[in-house]
């Protein structure tokens, strides 16, 4: 996704605080998940189209994890606003956050279920193998690329004060907050 996201903002913070190579790590460890819920999407458009149900129980474990996420980024904007220990110290991995971070985007099975089924419905893409696997492959590719770009652009802002990416935090905590009550007034 191009727009301003928890992963892709993840990515400018990582990119500021910890270096462009840490920053790559962590689109790396996303795109690796990109590839299994790009399969599981294209997997489950069946089962999803046989079980509305199905995809209300989805909506609604996504509210919790946005909460918590909210909660979390808040959470660490405000320790971080009263203790100055950076990034670094609070995560040593960067691939195994982007894994992490990328597992709990719940938005994303849903977005390849729609992307794969508008490309079906239009026969753009058939559902065979092959096709599948070119599908996830260029989904990953395609996610590396844009959160590789986010950590290009955050190299201008690199020499902000660290306050500023300190309220990167606070800007994810009110994004992941954000979309929790959207997805609950969708669902009540």
């Amino acid at each position: 996704m191009i727009f301003p996201s928890m992963l892709n903002m993840t990515t400018v913070k990582i990119r500021i605080e910890r270096g462009k190579l840490n920053a790559l790590k962590f689109a790396f460890g996303v795109s690796i998940i990109v590839l299994i819920q790009a399969y599981a999407a294209v997997f489950f458009i069946k089962l999803l189209n046989e079980n509305p149900n199905l995809i209300e129980s989805i909506q609604k474990t996504a509210i919790i994890i946005f909460m918590l996420l909210s909660l979390y980024f808040y959470y660490t904007y405000k320790k971080e606003k009263k203790n100055t220990s950076n990034f670094e110290q609070q995560c040593k991995n960067s691939f195994v956050i982007g894994l992490f971070l990328s597992a709990l985007n719940m938005f994303a099975i849903p977005f390849y279920y729609g992307i794969t089924t508008i490309l079906n419905n239009f026969g753009w893409l058939q559902l065979s193998q092959n096709n599948i696997i070119l599908f996830v492959i260029g989904s990953a590719i395609g996610t590396f690329m844009i959160l590789f770009s986010y950590s290009y652009v955050a190299k201008f802002i690199e020499n902000k004060s660290s306050q500023k990416s300190n309220k990167l935090n606070l800007v994810l905590s009110v994004f992941t907050g954000v979309l929790a009550l959207i997805n609950m007034v969708k669902l009540f």
